[in-house]
Parts: C-alpha cells; structure tokens; sequence
C-alpha cells in the first residue's frame, strides 16, 4: 500500500509540473522588467533587487569563482587585478552582460575611458535593457565632456527604469546646465 500511495504522490507531481511549467530566469527578468517599467519609487526597490541577482547570476561556477575574485580585488582597491578578473569573465562568458559592466566599472575609475566605453558598449550589446550600465555609459560621458550624449545615456535607463533616481537627477542636472547655455 505504501508503493501505491509513493506512485499517486508523483503522478500528481509530473501533472502539476505539466500543468505550470518552471518559469526560466529569462523569463523571470523579463516579467520583472516588464514590471519595473510601470512601479512606483517604493514597488520598483524588490524589482531592482530580482533584476540585478539575475543579471549577476552567470549560471556557472567558474565565473562566479572569477567574479567573487575581482569584487574582493576591487574592495581591496587592487584595480589591476580586478581589471584582469573580469578581463578573465569576459574573455570565457562573451554573453555575461555582468562582466562587461564590472570591467566598465573598473576601467571608469581607473580612469581608462577609452576601455569603459567599450566595455559599456558590450555590456549593452549583450543586454540592451541594464539601466545600470546606462547610468555609468551617461556618467562617463559627462567625464568626456559630452552632455547631450550623456543625457540620451540617461533617459535611456529613465525610459527602462522609471523610478531611478540617480538617473533621474543626473538628467536634470544636465537639462539644467543645457538650458542655460548661451547659443
């Protein structure tokens, strides 16, 4: 009778998982995007949270390995060997969109804009809609000097994230400046 009461048990698991299959983490950071698109300030803060773990998540144990590696090397203020961490990421995970916007960060403040921007450029080839990497493309922009081209940088990430204050404020800052231009 046990048997029998083991089989019912996962019969009625196979038609459950048959019924509502297992959402994908892409299609999870689909929904949440999709989703932060229209939260309000204090809705989009748990979305935020979702959408960067699954960006951060590469699904593989050596990259994470490599990733833990150059955040710890970046916490220690060693940007040569985070620099090569990443570096590393990217060269074995060309589609991790995570690596490529941690080697933008760390060029960024290595002051390597040349390599920032590229890397930037990657990381938004890889994933158009990481609002994150626009907000640093803008901020490295306004560092060269280009504040037309840093505010499409910032309404880009305002136009995936609504509610993004830094971004929100930095755009001001720029229209502010803008307008006050002589022509």
């Amino acid at each position: 009778m046990p048997y029998l009461g083991l089989m019912m048990k996962t019969l009625l698991i196979a038609l459950l998982l048959q019924a509502a299959p297992l959402q994908t983490p892409a299609d999870r950071l689909d929904e949440r995007l999709e989703a932060l698109s229209s939260a309000t300030a204090e809705e989009a803060v748990p979305l935020v949270d979702e959408i960067t773990a699954l960006w951060a998540d590469s699904g593989s144990d050596t990259i994470s390995l490599l990733m833990d590696r150059g955040e710890a090397a970046a916490m220690e203020g060693d940007l040569v060997l985070a620099a090569r961490m990443f570096d590393h990421v990217t060269e074995i995970e060309p589609d991790f969109s995570e690596g490529w916007l941690r080697a933008a960060q760390i060029a960024a403040g290595r002051e390597d804009w040349a390599y920032a921007l590229e890397a930037l450029n990657e990381t938004l080839t890889v994933e158009p809609r990481r609002f994150d990497a626009y907000l640093l493309l803008g901020r490295t922009l306004e560092r060269a000097e280009r504040p037309e081209s840093a505010l499409e940088a910032y309404d880009e990430a305002l136009a995936i994230y609504p509610q993004f204050e830094l971004a929100r404020r930095a755009a001001a800052r720029i229209r502010a400046a803008l307008a006050g231009r002589p022509l």
